[in-house]
């Protein structure tokens, strides 16, 4: 089956059969090539932090973990409003905490542990910002104002924009989602329209602010994540299922990745912060449309369905969490010059790390205290 093993055994799923693609209709089953997708991204996002932030495109890793965020959550929502005629939103939150903190909680000790035992400082706001999703309104107030970046968790800044997002989508999905998909796929267009508006109007009014980070403001990039969840909102009525089937002919298929292209290519300040952003997610809910559910893409699907990049996607939330420390500790305990070892012995520690993480401390946790949901939530 294509389904995760039972949270009593295994958490890593069974393999999807090459080149398979899933069903447009929410179901439960695990959806092929999605752990490949998120093994891509977190592999550009590693390699542009430590290899070359300028040739690397580490900012497209993280649009395309929103989009799959977006996608992925209301499909199981989709699904279990299908089979059990409702949403348990008090459910949806608790294994949301045992996805997500286990591993948020042990970095934190580890970073604190590491700067208290290097007799560096050691204060409580990073690490509050961490475990109160605020990583992103605290490193844009600093960049505004001048202050810099102490501890190694500005990475945060996309949980953060994340969870301000499932904040409020699952009361937003229950009201909208009465058998109404359409009302949710209009309410995601209009979501993508004004964070793009918002964006725009912004640096119009403020041209100085597309040199900082304030474009990580959660209002300003929700849009990505909208995208997702446009594409699962589409896939449950029919008029959307055809939408999604014309997206994936190879000529669309074509634009969009011109269109990424462009939008990765195109250094001006103004359009990097606004559009590029809005034309970067179309692309990648256009892509993820035709390698999800068109068989015309098999050669792709049966690379992104080979078992060691579905346990690199497997393990791509720990490694997002765990891998500035694992770099910082790995330089320090062998002093490499810049080069291919420092890059070598940052990504090995990287996964041990992760591993260590995944399958001592969240693996087990999720399995004892979320129940039989976690196996589903942990597709996320």
């Amino acid at each position: 089956m294509n389904e995760a093993v039972s949270a009593g055994g295994s958490d890593i799923p069974a393999l999807p059969r090459a080149g398979s693609v899933a069903s447009m209709r929410a179901d439960t089953a695990r959806v092929p090539s999605l752990d490949g997708l998120r093994a891509v991204s977190i592999l550009l996002v590693l390699f542009s932090h430590f290899v070359s932030p300028q040739w690397i495109p580490g900012g497209l890793g993280v649009l395309v973990f929103f989009v799959i965020s977006g996608f992925l959550i209301s499909r199981l929502m989709f699904a279990e409003w299908r089979t059990a005629g409702g949403l348990n939103i008090g459910a949806f939150y608790w294994r949301r905490f045992w996805r997500l903190y286990p591993a948020v909680v042990s970095y934190c000790i580890a970073v604190l542990a590491d700067r208290f035992l290097s007799g560096k400082p050691v204060g409580v706001l990073e690490p509050l910002s961490v475990l109160l999703y605020f990583t992103n309104v605290l490193y844009i107030t600093r960049a505004l104002h001048g202050g810099l970046q102490q501890i190694p968790f500005g990475i945060f800044w996309s949980l953060s924009v994340e969870e301000h997002f499932y904040w409020i989508f699952p009361v937003v999905f229950a009201v909208m989602a009465r058998g109404r998909a359409a009302w949710l796929a209009r309410a995601m267009i209009w979501v993508c329209i004004l964070c793009l508006a918002l964006r725009v109007i912004l640096l119009l009014a403020w041209p100085a602010l597309a040199v900082t980070t304030v474009i990580y403001w959660s209002d300003l990039r929700l849009d990505s994540i909208a995208f997702g969840v446009l594409i699962a909102s589409l896939c449950e009525t029919e008029a959307g299922r055809r939408v999604l089937a014309g997206l994936t002919a190879p000529r669309n298929v074509a634009v969009a990745l011109l269109g990424l292209a462009v939008a990765l290519g195109w250094r001006n300040p103004f359009f990097r912060e606004t559009l590029r952003y809005s034309m970067e997610a179309a692309a990648v809910a256009v892509l993820l449309t035709a390698i999800l559910f068109s068989p015309r893409y098999q050669a792709l699907q049966r690379v992104l369905n080979w078992g060691p990049l579905i346990w690199v996607g497997v393990l791509s939330y720990s490694l997002y969490v765990w891998h500035p420390l694992a770099a910082i500790v790995a330089e320090r305990m062998f002093a490499f010059p810049a080069g291919p070892a420092r890059i070598c012995a940052a990504l090995a520690a990287s996964f041990l790390a992760a591993s260590a993480s995944y399958y001592l401390i969240e693996a087990p946790l999720r399995s004892r205290f979320a129940g039989s949901g976690w196996a589903a939530e942990q597709r996320r």
